[in-house]
């Protein structure tokens, strides 16, 4: 996250790391260890930083949202994670073995960017 910490520093505006601790306020020593990765992050710490420089937490964080190769859930991806994770262990093996059957019969168009059965659970 330091690298990350510093762009969106520069990004807000701030040309300094004292100017951006002072705006916190926060000791210049303790925000340059956030900044190296020395000391770690609480979240409501990240928060705040996040608020402070107008990023999300993900742009903080450096991460791409959705990360690369990770495609954005379909309709119905949700409620079948949800119904999913109310069944029982063998409710859930018996909802994989119904979902792999289908495969055969239903299989995806090709070109569709849908996820596996076992990615959408």
């Amino acid at each position: 996250m330091k690298t990350s910490l510093q762009e969106m520093k520069r990004k807000a505006g701030f040309k300094s790391a004292h100017a951006f601790a002072e705006s916190i306020p926060m000791n210049p020593i303790t925000y340059t260890q956030y900044k190296q990765g020395i000391r770690n992050f609480t979240l409501e710490k990240a928060w705040e930083f996040a608020d402070l420089l107008g990023c999300s937490l993900d742009e903080l964080a450096g991460r791409q949202c959705p990360p690369e190769g990770v495609s954005a859930p379909g309709p119905g991806e949700a409620s079948l994670a949800s119904a999913y994770r109310d069944l029982s262990d063998e409710g859930r093996e018996v909802a994989v073995n119904v979902v792999a059957g289908m495969r055969s019969t239903y299989p995806q168009e090709p070109g569709s960017d849908g996820m596996a059965a076992e990615e959408a659970v």
